[in-house]
């Protein structure tokens, strides 16, 4: 019986904020009656965090249970008019996006308590196109978004109540446990209805409802049928829009898909799902090093050091210790990390991600998963100290894949046995 490792909410409805402020600023018309459109702004940059609650079962038989984050950093790289828009009123977006992906690590040894953390288990990269109404230009053969054309608006202004129906696609990525290389591509029909304004988190925002079923059957011809015999599923979703901004603000879901394969196994996963644009204004890298510099020296931080690129600004701890062959942290470490809270609370807006990093010792499989572990008991350990909440924290292994000094010193094994913290860029 083959399994699928298909966390298929990965980026169920990411798509949904591919929407920025306009370059003229937003059209001012009556709360009555407003027309939707997604707005853009060259060079804005935000990121979008949503987590989904999935369950499992094999068969007809519960299988386990499983949360998912996905992270997805957007950047609109260029803003141009169509032919005809002469007035510039329909601008398209021309958008980067990387999708990042991780999934409950699972309480590691030694954890104070509570979730695991999420380990960043896959990225994805795409730069599409978006025009004004949220129909996508995507390449051929990505994997992402997952739902494509989501949310579409008529070309015309709505009152509450009013409904509409538009196509969109729905994209599977079923690589691994069944080995089909290409994107899935399933169109389905998305039913909308504009509910009216509700009050979140004090403001107002306008409220569509999003709705629709998927039924797949794949066609001989295509690559799939070979392994898949039919796909079901059923998406209901409530979404909040900031009409002024031209984006989506926040979302909430229910979902059943189900999936049934070439040798009999069915598979049902339903689950909920939510998740928020967060906005955060560029990161002072220069100053934000020298900050960290300043609080190792005066605080005297031993093993400490910083530096900043592109990703943001990242504080390695090396030589830090565990028990034997564990990731049980050491009491005597446990003060650095202490430490590092507190820097991180300065800075509560940003998510981190946390890496560990093995000397060269023992077996490859082995370093990869020693570092995962010790990764994820630093990241629980700072969840656990209140510097991140679970959404906020990413985790990553590298195992001995990235040495800085010579693994052939215990000078150097003690600088390459580390953990990392980034506090990202977006």
């Amino acid at each position: 019986m083959k399994q699928i490792r298909q966390t298929f909410a990965l980026v169920l409805v990411t798509t949904l904020f591919f929407g920025f402020l306009g370059q003229n600023g937003p059209v001012r018309i009556s709360a009555q009656s407003r027309q939707f459109v997604h707005r853009y702004r060259p060079g804005e940059e935000y990121r979008i965090v949503g987590v989904n609650r999935q369950q499992l079962s094999v068969d007809g038989k519960a299988a386990g249970e499983a949360e998912v984050l996905t992270r997805v950093l957007i950047s609109v790289v260029d803003v141009y008019s169509p032919a005809g828009d002469t007035a510039g009123n329909k601008p398209v977006g021309k958008l980067r996006a990387t999708y990042q992906v991780s999934e409950e690590s699972g309480v590691s040894e030694g954890s104070q308590g509570g979730a695991g953390a999420f380990q960043l288990e896959r990225e994805y990269e795409v730069e599409l196109e978006q025009d004004a109404q949220g129909r996508q230009t995507v390449p051929p053969g990505s994997f992402v978004p997952q739902v494509r054309d989501v949310p579409v608006f008529p070309d015309r202004p709505l009152s509450p109540g009013d409904s509409w129906t538009a196509p969109a696609f729905e994209v599977y990525d079923f690589r691994e446990g069944i080995g089909v290389e290409k994107p899935v591509v399933i169109p389905v029909d998305v039913q909308y209805t504009y509910v009216g304004t509700k009050e979140f988190e004090g403001r107002t925002y306008d409220t569509i409802s999003i709705r629709y079923n998927l039924f797949y059957r794949p066609p001989p011809v295509r690559p799939e049928a070979e392994e898949i015999r039919l796909i079901t599923a059923r998406f209901s979703q409530e979404l909040l829009w900031d009409y002024f901004a031209g984006r989506a603000h926040y979302y909430q879901e229910t979902y059943n898909l189900f999936i049934q394969l070439a040798d009999g196994t069915r598979t049902d996963y339903r689950g909920t799902a939510d998740g928020k644009v967060v906005s955060a204004p560029p990161l002072d890298r220069g100053r934000l090093q020298e900050e960290i510099e300043r609080a190792i020296t005066d605080d005297g931080i031993g093993d400490a050091t910083v530096r900043s690129d592109e990703d943001g600004v990242t504080v390695s701890l090396e030589d830090i210790r565990f028990a034997p062959d564990s990731a049980v942290l050491l009491e005597r470490e446990k003060r650095k990390l202490q430490w590092l809270a507190e820097i991180l609370n300065r800075y509560p807006h940003r998510d981190i991600l946390v890496a560990g990093h093995t000397a060269l010792a023992g077996t490859e499989v082995g370093r990869q998963v020693l570092s995962e572990q010790r990764a994820a008991s630093v990241a629980e350990y700072l969840i656990d100290l209140g510097a991140r909440r679970r959404e906020n924290v990413m985790v990553r292994g590298y195992g001995a894949r990235r040495p800085v000094a010579d693994n052939s010193t215990e000078a150097g094994r003690r600088r390459n046995r580390r953990v990392e913290i980034t506090i990202l860029e977006n």
